[in-house]
């Protein structure tokens, strides 16, 4: 008959082991973020812990045993046969047979118990589940061994077998003699980690390899004499997954990231980057957390550019180097601290080097610096800012402001008023030496009454703008000047008012023919007045005509800086209405408006002296949120200035979830528009305006294949801009990425001159954290990258 005894172990200081299973645990911690259909077929054959968890000090809990017969010398030892089932807490032991001892050490108060259990062993607790035909535990120190066994991690990814696995040191210890691991379900061993000893440190969270073999199937393709792994979410120092790619302008390219883990507050990765064309490039990225913020350092440095040294034999220097410097920070709740300075060797440096820090699109990086302090009713800011344009041009006209004092005073509620003074003071240095530099000072006190119900709003304005320029060594660029009457002069003073009321209204009422639906109506009136001033005589230093989509209707300015501040006498109108459903999600949004100019908007410049009267810009953006998985959204602005539509953007976009999705999109910019806005920055790509049709697709193609793909083609230029696609892999096992890309770096001979790239990862699982199906992945890293539209 079965026989169950029940007893409880004496108190000791030590704790149970739960025999985790060890090598590798990255398995047990690096599994966020699965795709939900991969991570369905992940836990298939991977066992779960179906017992009530019980809570407690495992050396409190009574021990319980199970059966069919037990025979013992009381209390020396104890054998139990014939299906033994022994459970304490979450843990449980069975066995063909087991044997108790217990022995009394002499000088030792407590007795030392051992067990020894023989034939079909199998432990299991709520973490991992141990199967050998022998194992040993002394139940006083929690030391245990198990012969010729394997392992299962409960409910997560991670099996292996070992010929010992040992417990030591208070259950934070798991050794492996000549043990193996692998993320791989069971019945598959696509890849595995072999070493001849792993020991896994659950305190430090670190496993540690020797003579570790990395294995393709039955294949070594490996070695290292030791090799150490982060175990758990503690940061290690250790290789990440590597990547190549080949281009047809670099040739094949490889990657081996490592991960410096300095300190708690500082990290760095370091990465190797072999360019088969070009040589050896070093990316060193640098983060680090202190008192003062949290910043990022890159330095990235290629000692010769093999291709860079035949196209630019002229550059003596063949050295190619990249640095980044991003900061932010609050100090004692009053100081902030901001930095986003980049600069590189050359100009060419984006054009032929990847990099997340600037594209050749943008034509420039920029260098700043601030440093501010603030209180309840102040803030002052003290900064610089610089340029560095990949122009090749030599009369460039790229202004600098080092350095810059900006300080802005707030007192409301004086009265039913709301009043604010901002000063400003800048020096402007040029990057070409013959061309002016200019200290200015600026002066703007503003009153305003804010009046608002939860109907309406209406706000009155007033301020007073006065500006002082000092501008040195005008004459040569006077002497370039083809109109006479526009010349600088050396000291000018600008006083300007402004007048400025605007109100808003919001209706809203149900919609019958759809029950529980709620629509807007949202009229909103401007009108702006600012007196003409000649400008003429003063240089523009860091203005530009800015973007007039339907929010910058009601700006009250039509140039970004203070060289331009265009006259006023205009009225804008615009209206708003949106639809929402009984969530309050808004389903539906269009907005309309114009500005109307009684006088024309001067500021002494010929470009802007044109009689421009009525209906000066036009702008509307739209958003339809068509169902769960359909969305539009829109935008049109027409500029009677420019006369024609400046600028345009439409997107409609199909998702089901972030790897199920097609986007059809088409932007818009004229010719006109980007000489006015763009004037210091104009890149060759675009010198006849931008008109680019486009689609984004991403779809899983099987359950552990997915496809992405994009394509824009440049209507002005007849000439795709960008094709990018790319097929991906997945499994429990690993993942395979590959990925195709043809995009234009460079305008060559008044032709694009376009890089073909082909690049190839992989990753295995269980040592990653993703295991999505990598579909975001790929389309970020498209020339033009993927927005939602949604």
């Amino acid at each position: 008959m079965p026989v169950t005894t029940e007893f409880s172990i004496p108190r000791m200081k030590k704790s149970l082991p739960t025999l985790l299973a060890t090598l590798i645990g990255s398995a047990l911690y690096s599994q966020q973020g699965l795709a939900d259909d991969l991570a369905s077929q992940c836990m298939l054959g991977v066992p779960s812990y179906d017992r009530p968890l019980v809570q407690g000090k495992t050396n409190e809990l009574p021990v319980t045993i199970d059966a069919d017969k037990a025979q013992g010398n009381y209390p020396d030892n104890a054998v139990f046969t014939g299906n033994v089932d022994i459970q304490q807490g979450n843990s449980r032991l069975q066995s063909d047979e087991v044997q108790l001892h217990q022995k009394t050490v002499q000088g030792q108060t407590t007795p030392t118990r051992t067990v020894d259990a023989l034939g079909n062993v199998r432990y299991d607790d709520n973490q991992v589940i141990l199967k050998g035909p022998k194992a040993w535990s002394n139940l006083n120190t929690k030391d245990t061994n198990v012969w010729n066994g394997n392992y299962q991690m409960v409910g997560r990814q991670g099996r292996g077998d070992a010929d010992q696995m040992k417990l030591r040191g208070e259950n934070r210890y798991t050794i492996l003699e000549n043990g193996t691991f692998t993320s791989c379900l069971p019945g598959q061993n696509s890849w595995s980690v072999v070493g001849s000893e792993v020991i896994h440190d659950r305190e430090e969270q670190l496993a540690e390899i020797w003579n570790a073999r990395f294995k393709i199937g039955p294949v070594p393709v490996f070695y290292s004499p030791y090799l150490q792994l982060p175990v758990g979410d503690k940061r290690r120092s250790g290789f990440l997954i590597p990547n190549a790619k080949y281009g047809s302008s670099s040739g094949f390219e490889f990657m081996l990231p490592y991960y410096w883990n300095i300190a708690p507050q500082a990290d760095a990765t370091l990465t190797p980057h072999y360019i088969s064309r070009r040589g050896m490039q070093w990316q060193n990225e640098f983060r680090y957390l202190t008192g003062v913020g949290t910043g990022l350092m890159e330095f990235d440095y290629m000692n010769s550019d093999d291709v860079y040294n035949r196209e630019h034999a002229d550059d003596k220097d063949s050295n190619r180097w990249l640095f980044h410097w991003r900061h932010s920070g609050v100090y004692e709740q009053n100081w902030r601290f901001n930095a986003d300075y980049t600069k590189v060797s050359d100009p060419y440096y984006f054009t032929d080097l990847d990099s997340t820090y600037g594209s050749t699109t943008d034509g420039y990086v920029t260098q700043k610096f601030s440093v501010g302090y603030a209180e309840k009713n102040w803030d002052a800011t003290l900064s610089t800012k610089q340029f560095q344009i990949f122009s090749t041009n030599s009369t460039r006209n790229i202004y600098r402001a080092e350095p810059q004092f900006d300080f802005n005073y707030y007192k409301n509620d004086i009265g039913p008023f709301d009043t604010h003074v901002y000063a400003q003071a800048v020096k402007f240095t040029n990057v070409n030496g013959e061309y002016p530099d200019a200290t200015r000072l600026h002066l703007e006190p503003t009153i305003g009454l804010p009046l608002s119900n939860r109907w309406g709003s209406l706000n009155t304005e007033a301020k007073l703008l006065a500006t002082h320029y000092e501008q040195n060594d005008v004459d040569y660029f006077n002497s370039l000047s083809q109109n006479k009457d526009n010349q600088l002069k050396n000291s000018v003073n600008r006083v300007m008012p402004q007048f400025k009321i605007d109100g808003k209204m919001v209706f809203d009422r149900d919609m019958n023919w759809s029950p529980g639906y709620t629509q807007t109506l949202e009229p909103r009136m401007q009108y702006l007045y600012i007196p003409y001033r000649d400008q003429s005589n003063i240089n523009a230093y860091d203005s530009t005509l800015l973007q007039s989509d339907y929010t910058g209707l009601f700006r009250d300015k039509t140039y970004s800086g203070l060289d331009r501040i265009a006259s006023a006498n205009q009225l804008t109108t615009g209206v708003t209405t949106r639809i929402f459903d009984n969530d309050l999600v808004e389903r539906f949004n269009a907005s309309i408006g114009q500005i109307y100019s009684f006088t024309p908007a001067r500021t002494g410049l010929n470009y802007t002296d044109d009689d421009d009267r009525g209906s000066l810009v036009w702008a509307g953006d739209t958003y339809w949120k068509i169902s769960d998985r359909w969305a539009a959204r829109g935008g049109l602005q027409y500029d009677t200035r420019l006369d024609n539509v400046s600028q345009g953007n439409a997107v409609l976009e199909w998702r089901r979830d972030a790897d199920r999705m097609v986007q059809l999109n088409y932007r818009y910019t004229s010719e006109e528009y980007i000489q006015q806005t763009l004037t210091q920055y104009t890149n060759p790509l675009y010198q006849e305006g931008i008109s680019q049709v486009g689609a984004t697709a991403s779809w899983p193609i099987a359950d552990a294949w997915s496809v992405v793909g994009a394509w824009y083609y440049d209507t002005k230029a007849n000439q795709p801009a960008d094709q990018l696609v790319g097929i991906q892999y997945s499994s429990c096992c690993y993942a395979i990425r590959l990925g195709y890309e043809r995009k234009i770096t460079s305008w060559e001979d008044d032709s694009s001159k376009y890089d073909n790239k082909v690049s190839f990862n992989i990753e295995l699982r269980g040592l990653s954290p993703s295991y999505g199906l990598g579909t975001g992945q790929m389309l970020r890293q498209g020339i033009l990258p993927y927005q939602r539209a949604f």
